[in-house]
């Protein structure tokens, strides 16, 4: 994304200086979402799972226990196959893009495929909500989904995952 900034940048001066030149470098391709050869989300029969979540609280005396009942939605997506162990992983689109800020639920998946793979939400998901779903490999084979931000730029530590320019992603919306 820098060299794309800064080529456009430097034509644009150019250009304003009334010169013009030979770009050096042809322009990265761009990327793209969807599946891959290896690795893949499949769409078709997209399910969605209604239920109620029960939240154990413990209280910091440590003598009394509470529970809280609310209630969740699963997302069920008919097959998931990755090359490595890592995670499906739920962001929300807000304003009509995906906030990659924020995770709306992730669940494990070992490496090869693997048949109706749930993602727990435990916020309200309205029928037509949109989110994008995405692979991440679990780098450090930890089993903790690892996303970590900073100051600079977004660091994920359990990377995104790629074909090429290919990023293993959906952007998809629930169903009723």
């Amino acid at each position: 994304m820098k060299l794309k900034l800064a080529t456009a940048a430097a034509f644009f001066v150019s250009a304003s200086l009334g010169t013009t030149f030979a770009q050096d470098a042809d322009t990265p391709p761009q990327m793209t979402i969807g599946n891959g050869e290896t690795n893949a989300i499949m769409m078709d029969n997209l399910a969605r799972i209604e239920g109620e979540t029960t939240y154990s609280v413990v209280r910091v005396d440590g003598e009394d226990v509470s529970s809280l009942r609310g209630s969740s939605t699963q997302l069920q997506f008919s097959e998931v196959t990755i090359a490595n162990n890592g995670w499906i992983v739920l962001h929300p689109v807000i304003d009509g893009r995906p906030d990659g800020d924020m995770v709306s639920g992730f669940t494990y998946v070992g490496a090869g495929t693997t048949q109706d793979v749930a993602i727990q939400v435990d916020h309200p998901v309205d029928a037509g909500d949109k989110f994008l779903v995405m692979l991440h490999q679990d780098v450090d084979e930890d089993r903790v989904f690892d996303f970590v931000f900073v100051e600079d730029g977004i660091n994920v530590e359990d990377t995104a995952v790629f074909e090429g320019t290919r990023m293993i992603a959906h952007v998809f919306a629930a169903p009723e």
